[in-house]
């Protein structure tokens, strides 16, 4: 009788170290998948400062490389200039994205020029 009485408790005893390992192993699943999260969106905010200076050199390129180039051909030119920078870099970046970031550094140059027209006037 106490064999049967030992080998119960030993099977509840491991039972309940399996369970508490599936929930130890779950628990860490979920820790990974936040850790994972975090670094993705670390990786994404280093990546578009990084994708803001290059939209601000691919603007100053195109403007003093291709200044005789109509608006859309020297936006075209831009927009080439960023993506290589970003392949070589590693950042994948769409056309969309691309085109933001060079029209961002399009009107802080606007705005920048009219501070000091409006600040001249003064």
């Amino acid at each position: 009788m106490e064999e049967k009485i030992y080998y119960f408790s030993s099977i509840i005893i491991f039972a309940f170290i399996g369970l508490l390992a599936a929930y130890v192993k779950i628990w860490l699943n979920q820790l990974k998948k936040k850790a994972e999260a975090h670094f993705q969106a670390q990786i994404s905010a280093a990546q578009r400062a990084t994708l803001a200076i290059l939209g601000r050199e691919a603007f100053a390129f195109a403007e003093t490389v291709f200044r005789e180039l109509p608006g859309p051909e020297k936006l075209a030119e831009a927009v080439k200039y960023l993506e290589d920078k970003a392949i070589k870099l590693g950042i994948q970046v769409t056309l969309d994205e691309a085109r933001a970031s060079i029209e961002k550094a399009w009107l802080e140059d606007k705005w920048k020029q009219l501070l000091v027209f409006n600040t001249a006037e003064m």
